[in-house]
């Protein structure tokens, strides 16, 4: 059964407008009948009071002479009004002298000598004294039932319920006919929005039948449907903007619900696959996902899904004649106005050839890392000749030279040592890209110290000043950061001002790395510059002013990337220069392989073969490509057994090789040499070397 709030609204007015005028009505009647009771009440106790008066008087005569007939005849008199039940004349010793009945009924009220009107459940009783010369001779009793009063108030009942029906009936009428003028145009409105809600069609409009506040409503409805038309169709249009875009374009192009259900799929999608949209919808994509990359795509999607950043995977997709292709898909979140995820939006585009190319030129890289690689290692037996032999020459021959022979002579030795220089560079460039990556925790601090010592000659010299502040532990290579250090450090000193260099080394944390800051006051970089410092053999100065070969920059920016970090650099000409490298402040579990010299393919990382080479020019054990070869000495002293003739013994000198050029130096100052670079050289081999400040800006 229907509620009330539940019954269409023309009922419910003809229920309301009915409700409201029969209570009101019942009310007005029950209100009539209820006055006109009390003032009945009030009108027979003043009749009754002057009718008992009346009997009273006229019976003194007979009560006074003892005449019961008299009296009868008096009471006789109340025949008249019928709904007088009885009435006695009583003496004073309450004996009765006369009295009245109606015909059926019975007895007379006692007297009990109060003078009074009351109404009881028998009726009305009236005791009316009977007065002589103003003294109370007897007593007149009178009882008049209440018939009179429920004949009224029958009356009166009946004619309220006959008006009342009567004033129902009109108003059910008149609420049948005016019910419209409220009902019509609300039913106007239902039929309009049930109309829209049904066929989508906003062009739908309510009909306006009055001026009114229906009125006003109907049009603001009216307005409100052509706002949502406008949007609609300027929706709807957009809609077939985006897919026309997304049927036209060769990217695979797809949407989302906000929880991840794929909801639409353009035509590149189904060609490609060979399914169809109800095969591939919601999360039955995963079916033509390669099985290799399935878990971790999904789990990658449910993640973006879950925060709300953006999707991007590679993975392999299955084509309709079964060979799988990579693909790169993205995907955004679309928000509305309160931030909430309303859609997805992502494309996956075919990057097979692309992977294809990035394997060939990583394998043509690897094989142009293995030929430099091999070329510069070989490149050291020449140059070691040269080395020897011009040193020879300038010990034996000096004296019998003359000027210009000397002149050629250093010539001929500079361009060894410069060639030495830069073979050696070219060496330790290729090393950064195939040392093994330490996942250990190193104490900046402490090779930073070892940095310093390497350089405390350089410092020295340039009466630099060098401050630092407390450095964290990072999870790099010690010899890698020393490396990178030593590098940055030398920069400072060589590119100084003519000031002292003062020089601040420093790290803060920035988000999930370490940010490390070298910072000088020398002469500074041009920013037009900024990018083309770390390219291999750039040099922005080509003059003897400041020497180098240009790869130091390279080797800090090839380490710090094989981290995941970057390196850049601030600065303006005249105000000195920063450079900043980042290190992630986790281990990363990376291992780079390296280059095997003797076979020419890539082995797993680990120290190089010529690592460790012998200090007295020795060949380095397990260095296939020394192996056999004569070093240093070795030639010497094969030359003088050939020619059979006395020649002076080479210096006994240790000469072991940095990151930028080869330094003499002493047996004790071995293990501060051997972290310049990451390793030794592989073959130390001649006795020449030549002061310089490692590391160059280019």
């Amino acid at each position: 059964m229907r509620t009330f709030r539940n019954i269409p609204i023309r009922q419910k007015l003809v229920i309301i407008i009915m409700a409201t005028t029969t209570a009101a009505l019942l009310l007005a009647g029950s209100g009539i009948v209820l006055t006109d009771t009390l003032l009945f009440r009030g009108y027979l106790q003043r009749d009754l009071s002057a009718l008992a008066r009346i009997i009273a008087d006229n019976s003194t005569a007979a009560l006074a002479f003892n005449d019961p007939k008299t009296a009868a005849e008096t009471l006789g008199a109340l025949r008249a009004r019928p709904h007088v039940v009885g009435a006695c004349i009583y003496r004073l010793d309450g004996t009765i002298l006369a009295r009245y009945s109606r015909q059926g009924a019975s007895g007379c009220p006692a007297a009990d000598g109060r003078v009074e009107i009351r109404f009881t459940s028998q009726g009305v009783i009236v005791a009316q004294p009977i007065l002589l010369s103003s003294r109370r001779i007897g007593t007149l009793m009178l009882l008049y039932d209440l018939g009179e009063i429920t004949e009224r108030i029958t009356l009166y009942g009946s004619t309220v319920f006959a008006v009342l029906l009567a004033s129902s009936l009109l108003a059910f009428l008149l609420s049948s006919k005016l019910r419209a003028v409220i009902a019509t145009p609300i039913s106007q409105l239902v039929r309009a929005t049930t109309s829209v809600s049904e066929t989508g069609d906003y062009s739908t409009r309510a009909e306006k039948l009055s001026g009114d506040e229906l009125g006003v409503l109907v049009d603001r409805f009216n307005e409100m449907l052509a706002g949502i038309q406008s949007r609609d169709e300027d929706l709807k249009r957009e809609r077939e903007r985006f897919r026309f875009m997304a049927e036209s374009m060769p990217q695979k192009i797809f949407t989302a619900a906000p929880r991840g259900d794929t909801d639409y799929f353009n035509r590149q999608w189904l060609e490609y696959t060979g399914l169809s949209f109800e095969q591939i919808k919601d999360w039955g994509w995963t079916q033509f996902v390669h099985p290799d990359d399935l878990d971790e795509n999904v789990r990658t999607w449910q993640q973006s899904i879950d925060s709300g950043e953006p999707f991007s995977f590679e993975h392999r997709f299955r084509r309709a004649d079964g060979k799988y292709r990579w693909h790169l898909s993205r995907a955004h979140a679309m928000r509305d106005v309160n931030g909430d995820i309303s859609m997805w939006i992502g494309s996956s585009t075919d990057i097979h050839e692309q992977k294809e190319k990035e394997e060939a030129l990583r394998r043509a890289n690897d094989d142009l890392q293995q030929f430099a690689y091999s070329a510069s290692h070989d490149l050291q037996e020449p140059i070691r000749n040269v080395a020897v032999y011009s040193e020879l020459v300038a010990q034996r021959y000096h004296s019998v030279l003359d000027a210009d022979g000397q002149l050629f002579l250093g010539f001929l030795k500079e361009g060894g040592r410069r060639l030495a220089t830069l073979v050696n560079d070219l060496l330790a460039y290729t090393r950064a890209g195939m040392a093994e990556i330490n996942e250990t925790a190193v104490d900046s601090s402490a090779v930073l110290m070892y940095s310093l010592s390497s350089l405390a000659e350089s410092i020295r010299e340039s009466n630099a000043k060098v401050t630092y502040d407390a450095l964290p532990e990072v999870y790099m290579g010690e010899a890698h950061l020393q490396q990178v250090l030593q590098n940055l450090i030398s920069n400072a000193l060589k590119y100084r001002d003519q000031d002292p260099p003062q020089i601040h080394i420093s790290a803060v944390t920035h988000g999930a790395v370490w940010r490390f800051s070298v910072q000088d006051n020398g002469i500074g970089i041009d920013p037009k510059y900024k990018e083309i410092i770390f390219g291999v053999f750039k040099r922005l100065h080509h003059d003897r002013t400041y020497g180098g070969t240009g790869i130091g920059l390279a080797i800090c920016q090839r380490v710090v990337e094989r981290y995941g970090g970057r390196i850049w650099v601030e600065s303006e000409p005249g105000k000195g220069a920063t450079f900043f490298f980042t290190v992630p402040r986790r281990a990363q579990s990376v291992r780079i392989a390296t280059l095997d010299s003797s076979s020419g393919r890539r082995q797993p990382s680990g120290r190089s073969h010529g690592a460790r080479g012998d200090p007295n020019g020795k060949p380095s054990p397990g260095c296939p490509r020394c192996a056999g070869r004569p070093t240093g000495d070795r030639v010497y002293r094969q030359s003088r057994e050939r020619s059979g003739r006395s020649l002076p013994a080479l210096p006994a000198a240790r000469f072991e090789s940095s990151q930028s050029g080869w330094i003499r130096g002493p047996p004790a100052a071995s293990r501060q040499r051997e972290m310049q670079g990451g390793s030794r050289g592989h073959c130390q081999f001649f006795g020449f070397a030549r002061r310089s400040k490692p590391g160059s800006r280019i």
